[in-house]
């Protein structure tokens, strides 16, 4: 408790001065001036000193909730016209606004506050108010790390985003000259052969061929350094957008009261907050329909106070709020223990709209009629009001979420009630994705929505009503083709023995979903694609890849939707001609600890690669001269040759000098990155923020 009341205390202090410097804006304008304010002035500062004084409320300052209160009073009076704000009065709230400032900012700095009673006196006169009796010896006033603070636009907050994300795609642009400065020192290496017979072209050709190779060093330590900086540049941007969530509670408590008051019901509401922080336009997004669950717990969940007595149910109803995070996602729950949901009245509601034939409506399972109360217009309440019965409410909340790449669902309860769940990405920033490919062409999956990856044997593939499945832990999961779903190419067939299938889940549902391959994680701002992007819904936008090319990224949702909708012949399952298997590139792990050469070993061979290992520069140095890599992976602590010593060593060495290296370590100075960087490495990772994605990315950029 104390670590929250720190927390309001600190968040109390970037509010007092909010309200403060924008009333005193106001005082000055009077006394520079001497002009009447305006109205909607007017209206705004009364509202200031409310909010000031119920905040300080909030957080148990009775002083600065007793000079706040005044100040309301002073400026009511002014609404009212009883009270000229003239000189005088802007002056004593001047005087007012100090003592309040001089309370919160002793308390910022662990001092004892100053008496507040001249400025209180001095008020009172101006009201001609008695004076108030002095306020009880209260506790020692609680004390709170004083928070900086800047205030930023979301406009410019938005246009920082953007431009990290410009930065990121110079960087790939940049990763593209590397590549062709390397393909440039090819064909040097290629004309040295031609002309080592001529002695007269042979020096100049060689100091063109050490030129193009220190200009492609340079660009790609350049590259990589660009598009890491990028990166950090952007975390910290999305770091702070993220704002406490608890602001999706604000106001509820009120609506919930004048709600039940206009239909003489009796609601107790209850909300928590695990203290979780997201995207303020995440939060924004979801306020309007949080409204409309709450509305709809009040209206359609909640029965009478009669209607409760009858079935044995205490008078007053429960609502509950709970909005918490898993995993990178936040859930928002509402649940109340009222009447539930009638499924039999939902299934009765689709035959009569028609969605549902009369004989398919009973054997549905519950979870497939649950999800027709957020279809638009659907609504099994048999009157309409100002707050129900049209429909609109649930699918308003449905809508909201896959906007923001989330869902909703209604959860099973174990006795009376309602519980609708809404999950979504905690940042619409930045996502989470696993990149696949599929007929040639990349896309990204978010990870949220994605169970489990497996590679499953095309003769483990079953067949359930013409549905093409897969056994998982004895339960049939059915197997769609993302390419069949997005409408591509199938004449090719399957080449391959082995299926890529990732398991996605929504709704309660879950289907196996078959790619070409699975290519690789990364975190990346979805774009939005415009008229570019399919107009089905299955496709939400694209992000940028290191290659400069576009990866569209699939909605889970809809893409579910799609493969339930409708039958799909199993045309991916037909076996073509293998194609020719490439060679996967070889790596050389060097590090003197048995659990990182294992680590990256692992992660590495599960990506494709070939690796083998070493312990120090010295046998290093001893398998590169027998067999060269096409990438060295080193630590720079070892025994007898450290990795600065094998970093100079291979630069030397004119047959091993165009061997890129990448340097993994916990020697995270700056100089010690540079002095890396100088000797040659295309590459410094830093193992305390050690980041399997960072490390696959830098072997890709550079391989």
């Amino acid at each position: 408790m104390k670590d929250i009341h720190q927390k309001l205390l600190a968040t109390f202090q970037i509010e007092h001065r909010d309200n403060v410097e924008q009333i005193r804006s106001l005082l000055a304008m009077i006394e520079q001036t001497g002009a009447k304010p305006a109205g909607p002035e007017l209206e705004e500062v009364f509202r200031r000193a409310h909010s000031l004084k119920g905040a300080a409320r909030a957080v148990d300052l009775r002083a600065v909730e007793e000079l706040a209160h005044r100040l309301e009073t002073l400026f009511s009076r002014v609404r009212q016209g009883t009270l000229p704000l003239d000189k005088q009065a802007a002056r004593v709230a001047g005087q007012v606004l100090d003592a309040s400032e001089d309370y919160v900012t002793a308390l910022g700095e662990n001092r004892t506050p100053a008496e507040s009673r001249p400025a209180l006196d001095a008020i009172e006169r101006l009201l001609g108010m008695e004076p108030t009796p002095a306020l009880p010896a209260e506790a020692p006033a609680p004390s709170f790390e004083p928070i900086d603070t800047v205030r930023i636009s979301t406009r410019n907050f938005d246009g920082m985003l953007r431009s990290t994300g410009g930065v990121l795609m110079e960087s790939v642009r940049q990763n593209q000259v590397t590549q062709q400065l390397a393909g440039i020192a090819r064909q040097i290496a290629d004309l040295e052969a031609v002309v080592e017979p001529t002695p007269h072209l042979r020096g100049r050709v060689r100091a063109l061929s050490r030129a193009a190779r220190s200009a492609r060093l340079t660009q790609q330590r350049s590259s990589w350094a660009m598009r890491h900086l990028g990166k950090q540049l952007q975390q910290d941007v999305w770091q702070a957008r993220m704002v406490p969530a608890e602001s999706l509670l604000e106001g509820c408590r009120k609506m919930v009261r004048d709600l039940a008051r206009d239909e003489s019901k009796e609601i107790e509401f209850r909300a928590t907050n695990s203290g979780v922080q997201a995207d303020r336009r995440v939060l924004q997004a979801l306020k309007d329909p949080v409204m409309h669950l709450l509305r709809n717990a009040v209206s359609h969940g909640i029965e009478t106070p009669r209607e409760r007595a009858a079935k044995g149910k205490s008078p007053a109803g429960l609502v509950t709020m709970r909005v918490d995070s898993k995993g990178h996602r936040l859930t928002v729950a509402v649940e109340d223990d009222g009447r539930g949901v009638d499924l039999g009245r939902v299934a009765e509601v689709a035959v009569q709209q028609e969605i549902l034939p009369e004989g398919e409506a009973t054997r549905l399972p519950p979870e497939t009629l649950a999800r027709m109360i957020f279809r638009p217009g659907f609504t099994t309440s048999r009157t309409v009001t100002d707050l129900s019965g049209r429909g609109m409410g649930l699918s308003v909340v449905y809508e909201a979420a896959r906007r923001l790449q989330g869902e909703v669902e209604l959860q099973p309860m174990h006795s009376s009630g309602t519980c609708i769940l809404v999950s979504v990405p905690l940042s619409i920033s930045t996502h989470r994705l696993l990149l696949v490919r599929c007929r040639d062409r990349s896309f990204a999956i978010p990870l949220y929505s994605i169970e489990r990856l497996h590679r499953i044997g095309l003769a483990k593939v079953e067949t359930v009503e013409s549905q093409p499945t897969i056994n998982l832990e004895g339960r049939h999961v059915p197997l769609f083709s993302l390419s069949q779903l997005l409408g591509l190419d199938e004449s090719a067939g399957n080449s391959a023995n082995m299926l890529p299938v990732a398991i996605l889940h929504s709704s309660g549902r879950r289907a196996a979903i078959a790619v070409d391959a699975f290519l690789s994680e990364s975190d990346a701002v979805i774009q939005d694609l415009g008229p570019a992007a399919a107009g089905n819904g299955k496709i939400s936008g694209g992000v940028l890849l290191e290659d400069g090319a576009i990866a569209l990224v699939v909605n889970p949702v809809d893409l579910m939707e799609a493969a339930f909708a409708q039958p799909h012949s199993p045309q991916f399952l037909k076996r073509s001609e293998p194609a020719a298997e490439r060679k996967p590139s070889s790596i050389l792990v060097v590090d003197d600890s048995m659990t990182t050469r294992a680590l990256e070993k692992s992660i590495l061979e599960a990506h494709g690669y070939r690796v083998w290992v070493a312990v120090d520069g010295v046998e290093a140095l001893t398998q590169l001269r027998a067999q060269a890599p096409d990438l060295v992976i080193t630590d720079i602590q070892m025994p007898r040759m450290d990795g600065f010593g094998l970093l100079a060593a291979m630069k030397a060495d004119s047959d091993l000098d165009r061997i890129p290296v990448i340097v993994v370590t916990s020697m995270e100075r700056r100089e010690d990155q540079e002095r890396g960087m100088a000797l040659g490495a295309d590459a410094y990772i830093v193992k305390r923020k050690f980041d399997q994605g960072e490390l696959l990315a830098a072997i890709r950029q550079i391989l």
